[in-house]
């Protein structure tokens, strides 16, 4: 994992006299609203063995991540619906179904199985993950792939800050331009040929 102080080189010397905290603070919530906008960051999570009658079962994702949603899901080899909320089943669609589970709703820490299973089984997801809210750094792969758009971003957010000898609004929309163009950019990538590997990262790199 990379630090947030890895990020210095390139972003310091265009914000004169910003403090280290305040850097690592837009790294991180750079680097969080570029995973949740790309789905850049995907992993084959581990193996989730479903117990009849129970519908939650907790993420464990890596240390400094957080799950910000489900990919795909299978169900003892049989592919179901992932959602990332439950406003997108309606209660008559639980009330009805029963048995095997269709669906798989992705919440902050945790899954649910819609219906609830009446067996065992074994569940296989692949999610999408991002810097959890006291993340201290970033995956390799993001860093060396994507730390571009992650400085962009954080660029905008710091030049923004009213009265500081780095502020500048003209500067910060320039910035907020690019992390957006490079952000739908990658999503685009990963859209177009996304990777699986199980309990990698799944970065996918320029030809």
């Amino acid at each position: 994992m990379k630090s947030w102080s890895d990020f210095y080189d390139l972003l310091m010397p265009d914000l004169p006299g910003c403090p280290a905290a305040a850097a690592d603070s837009a790294l991180r919530q750079s680097s969080i609203a570029f995973c949740e906008q790309s789905l850049a960051w995907q992993i084959e999570h581990q193996s989730v063995f479903i117990i009849g009658d129970i519908a939650e079962y907790v993420f464990s994702p890596p240390e400094g991540a957080a799950v910000h949603a489900i990919i795909n899901a299978v169900l003892d080899g049989e592919e179901i619906e992932p959602f990332a909320c439950e406003k997108n089943i309606t209660i008559r669609n639980w009330r009805r179904q029963s048995g095997k589970p269709l669906y798989v709703l992705g919440g902050p820490s945790s899954l649910t199985l819609v219906p609830t299973p009446d067996s065992n089984g074994v569940l296989a997801i692949t999610v999408a993950l991002k810097p959890s809210a006291t993340s201290t750094g970033i995956d390799d792969g993001l860093f060396h792939e994507y730390r571009e758009a992650i400085i962009h971003g954080s660029m905008a957010r710091l030049m923004l800050s009213p009265k500081k000898p780095y502020t500048n609004i003209q500067l910060a929309a320039y910035h907020q331009q690019q992390f957006i163009i490079k952000t739908a950019a990658a999503g685009m990538r990963v859209a177009r040929s996304y990777v699986r590997a199980p309990f990698q990262t799944a970065i996918l790199r320029r030809g």
